[in-house]
């Protein structure tokens, strides 16, 4: 069941990041780094993020390209927020978030994913609630939708493609060249996490975020592994 799936624009983009900030940590300390505000600015608080109306109104500014006088071009800074409840791949219509372990990714847990992408390069957001409390959750880019298999979702997403897959070659797998999220929950199972690159997705490339049992691992030989998929939720990463 998809909530939800709106662009923003530059106005919007500051109202989604205010509403994905919340407990747990952020990938690579980037938390700081991108100005996430801290719960407290989230409006309406743990009740107002359970509304997509109001989460969709809050993201509200449409980013589209247009002028700002003569010949000053406004550039066009697309945002794309993506939210779901996790579902079993099971269910009589499949769901965009899918739990393959129902005791480690609970039905009904949500799933926040933002993507702001610009001429400069990604960030990527994600927020979790509802899953275990206190647990830390592998979570990579991946390159295909979700599926009724976890494999279905393909390996990560790399911007410097390995010639070996999988990959496990950490000149390959490392959180530069993929996109880590790996997110540790608070006592009431949420998290959040943030992921910036100097580059974009390839058109069709990047299809979905996976949740992993484990924090992801480092080192050659088991680079970017973080144990069985938990859960997958598609995105189309790669879209406008």
């Amino acid at each position: 069941m998809r909530v939800g799936t709106r662009t923003a624009g530059a106005v919007g983009a500051a109202a989604v990041v205010a509403l994905l900030a919340g407990g747990g940590t952020s990938t690579a300390g980037e938390r700081a780094a991108d100005g996430i505000p801290s719960r407290a600015a989230d409006p309406g608080g743990p009740a107002g993020r359970e509304g997509a109306a109001s989460r969709w109104a809050a993201a509200g500014a449409a980013g589209t390209s247009g002028t700002a006088g003569p010949g000053k071009a406004v550039e066009r800074q697309p945002f794309l927020v993506r939210e779901d409840q996790f579902s079993p791949a099971n269910a009589f219509i499949r769901p965009d978030a899918i739990t393959y372990d129902q005791a480690r990714v609970p039905a009904g847990a949500g799933i926040t994913v933002a993507r702001r992408a610009t001429r400069h390069g990604t960030t990527v957001w994600l927020r979790v609630r509802g899953l275990l409390p206190d647990r830390t959750y592998g979570a990579h880019v991946h390159t295909r939708p979700c599926g009724g298999r976890p494999g279905d979702a393909g390996p990560h997403y790399q911007h410097r493609r390995d010639p070996r897959q999988p990959s496990t070659d950490p000149r390959y797998a490392n959180p530069r060249n993929e996109v880590w999220l790996d997110v540790t929950t608070d006592a009431a199972g949420r998290g959040s996490a943030v992921s910036r690159h100097g580059w974009t997705f390839r058109p069709g490339g990047a299809g979905s975020v996976v949740l992993h049992e484990r924090a992801t691992r480092a080192g050659q030989g088991h680079a970017g592994a973080a144990g069985a998929r938990l859960g997958c939720f598609t995105v189309p990463l790669s879209g406008g």
